[in-house]
């Protein structure tokens, strides 16, 4: 019967909702964030804020201090993303976190950016 509530794609059906899809893990959508949003930011806007770059200043730092400060910046995000894992039971992805903890701290040292993708473009951008 058509426009009856048991046909599929019936006017009214209720939703949008594919049956048998799992919602998205919170720990994956913290990793993505870190990674796509939260270390860029970082990386764009903690060296400013601690070099004092505007009309009020800022701290005296050595750029040692805002390396260490980015790794710090790092550390707590992964280790947070590493605990929602782990609460939710996600051992790969706990491990994910580690790796890409180590990468993002190894492309701070190597690149002078915490972002690995940042790093990948700057990069990219040097040899093509």
């Amino acid at each position: 019967m058509a426009g009856s509530p048991s046909t599929s794609g019936a006017a009214g059906s209720g939703g949008s909702e594919r049956r048998g899809t799992p919602p998205q893990s919170g720990a994956l959508v913290w990793t993505v964030l870190t990674h796509v949003l939260f270390l860029p930011l970082a990386g764009a806007f903690l060296p400013m804020l601690m070099f004092g770059a505007g009309p009020q200043g800022g701290f005296q730092v050595s750029a040692t201090g805002v390396t260490v400060a980015l790794a710090l910046v790092i550390a707590a995000l992964h280790a947070f993303g590493w605990y929602l894992a782990g609460r939710n039971g996600e051992r790969r992805l706990q491990y994910a976190n580690l790796l890409l903890a180590a990468l993002s701290l190894a492309s701070l040292v190597l690149l002078a950016t915490p972002s690995p993708l940042v790093g990948l473009v700057h990069v990219a951008g040097i040899l093509f």
